[in-house]
């Protein structure tokens, strides 16, 4: 064997030697056959593109949660319902002298706080977080963060004061837009009027009777398309007061200002009761208001029997939101 051939020899050992040293442990960095190239990428997303048999996967961008609106995505609404969404932004409350309330509002939209009596000054917690400007009888809140609270106190004559805890939302969907804030309590006593002082009106009846006609036949004339939530909102209550007796049902809102709630009330003494229209109550923390119209379906109770009705308020100086009671009044 001369030299060439055992360098031949010596070569093809050294090659064997090379090929089983790869096919037993790949260098670093080294694919296997067929595999193809990945560009580089962060730390961990090339497991992820790789499922059990080690074929890649395409990445996909997901879509960002959608806005819902009381469970609803945003785009499923109807104009109607989009439209009586934003009127629920505006609301109407009656707010006695030190009686804490709660504000939300998300960056980008203001909030305005409307009064009815002179606005003497405010103290706000964090400027930072919100910015606070007088216009006329309002005062318009502003934010720009995402997220926080502070409080505001609001200063009237008569060392007379309105506290308010406000929230930063992240998104408008729990914010609000316009906050009217009716007049203080009379001095001669916390019992006011909702509105009319009774007796018959012009247009009183008629108004009586379309709420009515509402009340009694709303499912029906939402399917006939005869009114809409933008026109009429129904709230679900549903429930049992346990210290005066009251089951309440429904809310109604009507845009054009009306508020109507439909109750149940059982005899709880075990002698007959008469019922008086006139002296049901809405009571709002100290506050107790007189409503427009009661409805009794009957007005003598024996021992454990219940009757159900409905009353309206024509110009509720309150929220619907707000927790309220229905109380009768003592003779």
């Amino acid at each position: 064997m001369n030299a060439k051939h055992v360098l031949s020899l010596a070569f093809l050992s050294l090659s064997l030697l090379w090929g089983s040293t790869l096919s037993a442990d790949p260098l670093p960095g080294a694919l296997p056959p067929g595999t193809i190239p990945q560009p580089n990428l962060p730390p961990g997303v090339n497991e992820a593109l790789a499922n059990q048999n080690g074929q890649s996967k395409q990445v996909v961008e997901e879509e960002a949660p959608p806005v819902l609106i009381d469970g609803r995505r945003a785009d499923e609404l109807s104009e109607d319902e989009l439209l009586g969404f934003l009127q629920g932004k505006v609301r109407t409350i009656h707010q006695g002298d030190g009686q804490v309330e709660m504000l939300r509002l998300a960056p980008g939209y203001p909030l305005v706080l409307e009064f009815s009596d002179p606005v003497s000054g405010w103290e706000l917690g964090d400027g930072k977080l919100i910015s606070v400007k007088r216009a006329y009888q309002s005062l318009i809140l502003r934010t720009t963060e995402e997220s926080g609270d502070t409080s505001l106190i609001v200063f009237f004559g008569g060392g007379k004061t309105r506290p308010y805890h406000v929230f930063v939302e992240q998104s408008f969907a729990k914010a609000q837009t316009l906050v009217r804030v009716s007049p203080f309590a009379k001095r001669d006593g916390s019992l006011q009027k909702a509105s009319w002082s009774g007796g018959a009106q012009p247009g009183q009846y008629a108004d009586v009777a379309e709420v009515a006609r509402v009340v009694e036949n709303y499912e029906l004339l939402m399917r006939e398309g005869s009114i809409t939530p933008r026109d009429i909102q129904r709230l679900i209550l549903f429930h049992h007061s346990q210290l005066t007796g009251f089951d309440y049902y429904y809310l109604y809102r009507f845009a054009s200002g009306p508020l109507a709630i439909t109750f149940a009330w059982r005899n709880p003494f075990p002698y007959p009761v008469r019922l008086d229209e006139s002296t049901l109550r809405v009571a709002i923390g100290q506050s107790r208001f007189i409503p427009d119209f009661v409805s009794l379906n009957k007005d003598m109770l024996p021992p454990k029997a219940a009757t159900s009705g409905f009353l309206i308020l024509f110009d509720p100086p309150f929220a619907p939101e707000q927790p309220f009671t229905l109380v009768w009044k003592p003779k």
